[in-house]
């Protein structure tokens, strides 16, 4: 009889320890362990974190520009480095999804806004460098200038935003199969 009190306790101990060692890795409480959450509060709280996320990166584009400005004292030759943000912002557009539910499915419709550049100071400052040459404060605002315009018009390559729509789709699939959803249908508004 005194074994098999010995042998349910050290069960019990092993028991405890396997949940306590598994509430220390995750970080999930005991209690929670044998508390099943209901789908539609994880469903509500998912839905108000995206809703408060209103500015979602999908392609970060690294470039530079070489520009030079001939004079008659001698040219002038700038390199431009930029890094430019390629997303959405959630702001630009009211009630960007819906999910319809029926018995035997579940689908979040998705209309999002245009892809564009989130971060327009994509230059810095700091990392033009100066091949050769000098040039007075107006040449090197109008060589700035030139290099932004060249810059952008090649973040906002087809391409770049055929590839940043490819990500946002990934990732809005992902998420809402998360939440549940069979199906995600995205349409994209504007240009």
């Amino acid at each position: 009889m005194s074994r098999l009190l010995i042998t349910a306790i050290k069960i019990g101990l092993a028991v405890l320890v396997v949940l306590w060692v598994y509430r220390w890795v995750t970080g999930v409480p005991l209690v929670s362990l044998f508390h099943r959450e209901e789908k539609m509060e994880k469903t509500a709280t998912v839905l108000r974190s995206i809703e408060n996320t209103n500015r979602w990166v999908l392609l970060t584009v690294e470039d530079e520009e070489v520009v030079i400005k001939e004079h008659t004292l001698g040219n002038v030759a700038k390199i431009y480095p930029s890094v430019y943000e390629l997303g959405i912002e959630l702001d630009d557009s009211d009630d960007w999804f819906v999910i319809e539910e029926t018995d035997s499915s579940k689908t979040a419709r998705l209309t999002l806004p245009p892809i564009r550049i989130l971060n327009p100071n994509g230059i810095d400052a700091t990392k033009v460098n100066n091949v050769y040459g000098d040039a007075d404060d107006a040449e090197k605002i109008a060589m700035q200038k030139e290099a932004e315009i060249k810059l952008k018009r090649r973040a906002l390559s087809d391409a770049n935003i055929v590839a940043a729509r490819i990500n946002a789709e990934k990732l809005f699939n992902n998420l809402f199969s998360i939440m549940g959803c069979d199906r995600v249908e995205i349409v994209w508004s504007g240009k």
